[in-house]
């Protein structure tokens, strides 16, 4: 089955990262390449309920943050997505 653009375009799409200016740098980048659906936060502790309320298709997570790093994040979205 092929996907088509338009849903790729408009996939829900989750920036992560504890430094804004990366955020806004790859909010930027996908906007330009025509992605619609994009949200973001600085706060990692937020990931889990948002993701719950939204569902995102993919989730685009520094690895390497002060507070909680990537790998905690992930094991948070284990119990979210146990299949995945």
């Amino acid at each position: 089955m092929m996907i088509a653009e338009s849903d790729l375009l408009n996939a829900g799409i989750l920036i992560v990262d504890d430094q804004e200016l990366n955020v806004r740098v790859l909010d930027r980048i996908l906007r330009n390449a025509g992605y619609a659906n994009i949200a973001w936060t600085t706060n990692p502790f937020e990931v889990c309920v948002r993701h719950l309320n939204h569902r995102y298709d993919m989730i685009l997570l520094d690895i390497e943050m002060e507070d909680m790093d990537g790998f905690q994040v992930m094991e948070g979205l284990k119990d979210i997505e146990p299949n995945n």
